[in-house]
Order: C-alpha cells, then sequence, then structure tokens
C-alpha cells in the first residue's frame, strides 16, 4: 500500500471494476466540506481507497465508506493485507462501514487484519435490490396507495445540470421534512451543488400540475446499476401520497434507460421509529440482501466502548 494523491488515486481506480458512488470524487468532496486536509488516499494493486480523517480527544480516526476494488471478486487475503496496512498509518482509530453485499471473503480478511464488530452498529447493515428487468411489483399497501394519486397529476423531472435554486429546493423540502421527522438536513445548498457536479449524482424532483415541487429524490448511477441516496417529502407531499407516486415514476424512468438494478439503501428493520421507513421501502418487491457492514480497529483497549458512547450521545447518531 501506499498513499497517494487525489489525482493518481482517482486515474487509478477510473477504471476498475467496482468504484462505489461512496469513493466518488463528488461525494468525498461534500462530505469534507472540499477540505483536501480531511481526506487520506490509499492504494495497492487490488483495493484503494479516500479516508476522511477525523481527530478528537488527543486521538486521530480513518473512516472508510465502502473501498474500491479491482476486481469484483476479491480474496481475503487481499482484504487482510490492505487493512493491515491501513492500521499502520499512524491513526488510533479505523472505522470501515461497507455498503457492498456481505462477503466471506471480506469478513475473513478483516477479522484476520485485526478487525472486529463494533460495540454498536451505527450503521444499516440491510438493502434491497430491485431487478430493474422484469416489472416492477407492489405490496396491495402500495398499491392501494398508488390507486389514490393516480389522479392527480404529479410528474417525476430530472433536473440534468442542477442549478443552485434546484440545489436550494432540495434543501427546502428536506428541512419541511425534518421538522416533522426531526431529522437533520444533510447537505447544504453548496455542498450538493459540489457534488451534483459529479454526473454519477442525479437530482429528481416531483411537481404538481401547476410546476410546484412538492418531494424530491437523489439518486446515484453508474452504468446499469442505480442506488438511492436520500428522499425528501414536503408538507403538502403525505396528503397527496406523493411518496408512493415518486418512486413508482423513478423506478419507470430508470427501467426505460437500460438499468438492471435499483439499490434501495439504508433497509433499517428495528423497534423504533425506522421501521416505519423499512416497510415503506419493503412495499416494493425485491432481494432483501445483507451487508458487509462495520469494521472496526483501534490500537487501545477500552477504546470500543468509549467510540460507542461517543456516537450515540456525543454525535447524536441513531443506532441501526
Amino acid at each position: 500500500m501506499e498513499e497517494v494523491s487525489r489525482e493518481i488515486f482517482y486515474e487509478s481506480v477510473r477504471t476498475w471494476a467496482d468504484v462505489p458512488f461512496s469513493q466518488s470524487e463528488g461525494w468525498i468532496r461534500m462530505q469534507s466540506g472540499g477540505r483536501e486536509e480531511r481526506v487520506r488516499y490509499f492504494l495497492d494493486e487490488n483495493i484503494g481507497c479516500a479516508a476522511h480523517v477525523k481527530r478528537f480527544g488527543g486521538l486521530s480516526m480513518l473512516m472508510v465508506d465502502t473501498e474500491c476494488l479491482r476486481h469484483k471478486e476479491t480474496k481475503a487475503s487481499t482484504y487482510k493485507q490492505f487493512y493491515e496496512d491501513l492500521r499502520r498509518q499512524g491513526c488510533q482509530i479505523v472505522e470501515v462501514n461497507s455498503r457492498r453485499p456481505y462477503s466471506a471473503a471480506c469478513e475473513v480478511g478483516m477479522r484476520q487484519a485485526g478487525y472486529l464488530r463494533p460495540v454498536g452498529s451505527f450503521s444499516y447493515e440491510l438493502t434491497k435490490l430491485i431487478d430493474l428487468q422484469q416489472p416492477v411489483s407492489y405490496d396491495e399497501n402500495w398499491r392501494r396507495h398508488l390507486k389514490k394519486t393516480a389522479s392527480a397529476g404529479l410528474k417525476l423531472t430530472d433536473t440534468g445540470n442542477p442549478t443552485q435554486d434546484d440545489c436550494a429546493d432540495f434543501v427546502r423540502l428536506y428541512e419541511e421534512m425534518g421538522r416533522r421527522k426531526h431529522l437533520r438536513v444533510p447537505a447544504d445548498s453548496a455542498s450538493l451543488a459540489m457534488l451534483l457536479a459529479d454526473k454519477r449524482f442525479r437530482l429528481y424532483f416531483l411537481e404538481t400540475s401547476d410546476k410546484e415541487r412538492i418531494a424530491t429524490i437523489l439518486i446515484h448511477l453508474r452504468g446499469e446499476e442505480a442506488g438511492l441516496i436520500y428522499a425528501a417529502n414536503g408538507a403538502k407531499a403525505d396528503g397527496l401520497y406523493a411518496g408512493f407516486e415518486m418512486y413508482r415514476q423513478l423506478l419507470e424512468t430508470l427501467q426505460e434507460a437500460g438499468v438492471r438494478v435499483f439499490d434501495m439503501e439504508k433497509m433499517g428493520a428495528s423497534a423504533h421509529s425506522t421501521n416505519a421507513v423499512y416497510q415503506f421501502k419493503n412495499g416494493i418487491r425485491g432481494t432483501l440482501t445483507a451487508l458487509c457492514g462495520e469494521w472496526s480497529a483501534y490500537r487501545y483497549r477500552g477504546t470500543a466502548l468509549g467510540m460507542y458512547f461517543i456516537k450515540k450521545y456525543v454525535w447524536h447518531r441513531q443506532q441501526a
């Protein structure tokens, strides 16, 4: 492994088989606020990652969101070597969250490299993959709500080359939903504009017949694969059951564009409020899929429990 510049990293992984959206230049730029010193780039022959740098309490941490793979099928020994090397890069904590479908090779490699599951999980380890090569089907609840909204004249529009006004509308709709559901807006207008400069990301709005934007959805797109990132219903959308119609039209649009599979992302089955989102997404027929999930390596004993309390009570993250 070697640490490389941003330019060398992205030129190197450009032709690799599996470069997740979370490792794309646009996403990394948005998550770091455009500050280059918050990101380090690591590369070996078969695996690479852009790792976010976080410092607190005299400790430094590398955070990896789903590494890049040269080949779709990667051996346990390859994971082991890369993540052993990553532990030697001068940070006391390394945390990895993989959104990739579960791989025994990944689990074996991570464990042999000295990584363990964290004390508490704060990311979703389940998703649903929708096969767009087949007609999309829905459960009875979805079919009932789609009938209710059929006469509302709602239309999904692709922003194409999003403007600052488009970004501001996304933030506005998310704020409206956030006030009702106690959610934090994931990005401001400037950060969203940074992301959307990367053409792997597409922003859509659901509009009424008089062109009022009442809901929005942000997706990632790469060749024949696409997936959800964020969706938001404004105050007016709930009464029109707009979320159901927005997903229906989106999946139909992607099918027409030749996309083969759609990743619903973040399927949070639980005993608390996130279960409602799980039930909503689960109404679209597809394959529930376990993910590789979270892995942690700590230099000092006791750090694992300390990180749990920091995430839960200082950073106020929702446990998955």
